[in-house]
């Protein structure tokens, strides 16, 4: 009996320590330090939103609905409202207004309990700088509905978002700011993007400084790094000493980049003018989308405005070979290409301004001769 009571004790001890794992991550789950508490809904967002001219506010006074209004903040950053009349408002956000008309009302109603509420958010700008095809400001929507994006394709590609009453709102992010100024180039570093956002007058109106991996969001779609945006960011991309042309790859495929660009060709070819071609096209697709290069052609003048001001200005020779490389690059978003002369038809050119002249007189010449006879 014994020795059966051990047997059963050992196997009981062997099934236990068998599935220890597996109790843990039970116990683990259930633990009640792991549960998420009434403190989850305290958590108010580090950056909130600062209050400018162009917002539709609309102002709840529980105490007093009559007092309630819904206003827009003018050019000069004041709103009106009952009793308080004329007030200034811009550059403070939704709680520090919250809690100066509170205090304000105070003279009015012993509980006010206002609560703002933003309805319709202005327009941003936000400065992009870097290498980017065109750097600058660039102005975006504070907000789209659901309805609104749907409709307008160009608006929003990536988004926050947020629900509200009136449904689903999208909010502008770094991927639409990129977008916004023509997308990247194969030297951007998206490793180590950089965003600079002002601080709000309770945390010393300054101004607080970010890095973002952004190309872990082409790359792993971590929408973590596609953060929104809000007016007077400035977003600040790298140059990378090496090109890195997969990432422009997966750029274009994911819309951050135009898939189509226009480039500039004039000179010796068929159709010269502005022509579209895909965003990986190089020089000698764009002279062949031109209808080609004659066939008396001299050196091609290849000219491109950089992102820093500079220009990169180019005298090359046709060649349908190295794709991507110095001789036939890459093209981008305004190129301009030129294909010149050959020495027979320059000197042909040459010739032709001399002679016209002569040419003139002499006809002249022989039309009266030929009256007078």
């Amino acid at each position: 009996m014994k020795k059966k009571l051990f047997i059963y004790q050992n196997i009981l001890l062997l099934i236990l320590f068998s599935n220890l794992p597996f109790v843990t991550l039970y116990s683990t789950e259930i633990d009640p330090q792991n549960k998420i508490t009434v403190d989850f809904l305290n958590q108010l967002p580090s950056n909130d939103y600062i209050i400018g001219p162009g917002d539709q506010l609309n102002i709840i006074i529980s105490r007093d609905i009559d007092l309630s209004s819904t206003v827009t903040v003018d050019g000069e950053g004041t709103i009106t409202l009952p009793r308080l009349e004329r007030i200034y408002v811009n550059g403070l956000t939704i709680n520090e207004l919250n809690s100066i008309l509170n205090e304000a009302y105070l003279k009015f109603l012993k509980f006010p309990a206002v609560e703002t509420i933003v309805t319709k958010y202005r327009p941003i700008r936000v400065f992009v700088d870097g290498e980017v095809v065109n750097p600058g400001l660039q102005r975006l929507e504070g907000s789209l509905s659901f309805r609104e994006s749907d409709n307008n394709k160009e608006a929003f590609v990536s988004t926050a978002e947020e629900t509200s009453g009136k449904g689903e709102l999208f909010f502008p992010t770094i991927f639409d700011a990129i977008r916004s100024s023509g997308g990247i180039t194969q030297f951007s570093d998206l490793k180590n993007v950089q965003v600079i956002r002002k601080e709000s007058i309770s945390n010393g109106a300054g101004s607080i400084t970010t890095t973002l991996n952004f190309e872990d969001l082409l790359l792993k779609g971590e929408n973590r790094q596609n953060i929104r945006l809000y007016d007077s960011d400035i977003i600040k991309i790298p140059r990378k000493n090496q090109p890195n042309k997969n990432i422009l790859t997966k750029a274009i495929l994911s819309r951050l980049n135009p898939r189509f660009i226009d480039v500039f060709v004039s000179g010796r070819v068929n159709r010269p003018g502005l022509i579209t071609l895909s965003r990986v096209s190089v020089l000698s697709d764009a002279i062949d989308m031109a209808g080609g290069a004659k066939v008396l052609k001299g050196p091609i003048t290849f000219i491109r405005f950089e992102s820093d001001g500079t220009v990169d200005k180019r005298k090359l020779r046709l060649t349908s070979k190295y794709r991507g490389k110095f001789r036939n690059p890459n093209l981008r978003e305004g190129d301009v290409i030129i294909v010149g002369n050959s020495v027979l038809t320059a000197a042909n050119e040459v010739i032709g301004d001399v002679t016209d002249p002569f040419i003139g007189i002499f006809s002249t010449y022989g039309l009266i001769k030929a009256i007078s006879d």
